[in-house]
């Protein structure tokens, strides 16, 4: 019962700001007063990947203390405020892991999870469209997550494929494509690992050569349907439109990701040690690189008026813009030993009711360190590293408990092959 009440203030008191090195959450408050009870050496030894996420983010905080001390000399104020999101970044990957203790603790934090979404709106969400991105995404994603989990444990996998590809389309439709993309994956990926299909690599070969096509028929007729102002919203209209040849899709994600292109340019220009904490683009030469690829101009007088921070939107690249090489390395380290559970997880945990959540949040890792700010390091990193360690170590334990039967029936058989000792 306690450990639920951690779990509910955890989610609910997320959408609280306090004013405190800079902004922190109150649930990173709770966090941070609630470290010394949860954490414990031991755990270290009994789950190495928890030891080695832990490990990288240690090093990321000292690769980021260096570049601000001894490099770029950062002020006390964006120091402390880069600091503080890597410590709490670590503090919450500990407290989660050590509180999502099971399938029910992880289905209670899916559950508080949408109601704190419901409770708390996005700032960013004024218009019909972005209210549906930043307002009813997060709520509806998390009801899936839990419909899918209550239909998959049912064995209703079907139902869980009609559930994701209807979601898919309803996102690709008000705007939201990267939730869509994610979600239609997810849905591909279900189906190959319910169906008995068994994958050879001829197999995927094929299946890679005519899902592109059929990937490319469909983006031809998004794009069209766009144009033609059937769906989507004044924001795709306006990306599509600037593009010379909107019928390629690397045009698009070029347009709507164009924050890499200028971290790609403030990491040439800082490649070992980066920019550090909370580096501004002072003279918004990296603003308009970001411009140059969203093909639109800059108003000066608009542009000067508020400060800029280089923009990346990318964790991986973000960490090498503020941290340099080694802060870069150590958040690959923590990207690959996610995919390794998580991939691991998709390849043999199909009989488990958390099967699809654990095939969507694997996806959205790959998504979120490529393509999402290096701030989801602190927000959303934590919570999704948890719950994929937890099931990992959860399902390593239950395969282990099956194969010691197996070993113990195999001894006797040897033993007495008639079937008696």
């Amino acid at each position: 019962m306690f450990n639920r009440v951690k779990i509910a203030m955890y989610t609910l008191l997320s959408g609280v700001n306090v004013a405190l090195v800079g902004q922190l959450k109150l649930n990173e408050i709770m966090v941070l007063l609630s470290t010394p009870f949860v954490f414990d050496l031991r755990d270290f030894k009994a789950y190495p990947m928890f030891r080695k996420i832990i490990f990288a983010l240690v090093a990321l905080f000292v690769f980021q203390a260096i570049t601000d001390l001894f490099i770029v000399h950062s002020s006390s104020e964006n120091f402390m405020r880069g600091w503080a999101a890597i410590i709490m970044s670590i503090l919450s990957f500990i407290f989660l892991f050590k509180t999502l203790e099971d399938d029910q603790a992880i289905f209670f934090f899916l559950c508080m999870t949408l109601i704190k979404n419901i409770i708390w709106t996005d700032d960013n969400a004024d218009t019909d469209m972005s209210y549906f991105k930043f307002k009813m995404v997060p709520i509806l994603s998390y009801a899936v997550y839990i419909c899918s989990f209550l239909l998959y444990r049912r064995g209703q996998w079907k139902a869980v494929l009609a559930l994701l590809l209807g979601y898919s389309l309803l996102c690709f439709a008000r705007d939201s494509r990267s939730t869509g993309m994610v979600f239609f994956l997810g849905a591909i990926i279900i189906y190959c690992f319910n169906s008995g299909m068994y994958l050879t690599r001829d197999r995927l070969l094929v299946f890679g050569i005519a899902g592109a096509i059929l990937f490319q028929f469909a983006y031809v007729c998004y794009v069209n349907a766009v144009m033609n102002h059937e769906i989507g919203g004044d924001h795709a209209s306006e990306q599509i439109d600037r593009l010379d040849n909107p019928y390629n899709p690397l045009s698009l994600l070029m347009t709507g990701r164009g924050e890499t292109f200028a971290a790609m340019a403030a990491i040439a220009d800082a490649p070992l040690f980066g920019h550090g904490s909370w580096a501004k683009d002072d003279n918004l030469q990296y603003y308009r690189i970001l411009l140059l690829y969203q093909n639109e101009e800059m108003n000066e007088q608009l542009a000067t008026s508020t400060d800029h921070l280089i923009p990346s939107h990318s964790i991986l690249l973000g960490a090498w813009v503020n941290c340099g090489l080694g802060g870069f390395i150590a958040v690959l380290l923590i990207f690959i030993f996610l995919l390794r559970m998580g991939f691991y997880l998709i390849r043999n945990a199909a009989d488990t009711a958390l099967y699809p959540v654990l095939v969507l949040m694997t996806i959205g890792v790959i998504w979120t360190f490529l393509f999402s700010p290096i701030q989801q390091l602190r927000f959303n990193i934590p919570a999704i590293g948890a719950v994929l360690l937890r099931a990992y170590y959860d399902f390593m334990e239950e395969s282990a408990t099956e194969e010691v039967p197996v070993q113990i029936n195999e001894t006797i058989d040897m033993l007495s092959p008639e079937g008696k000792i």
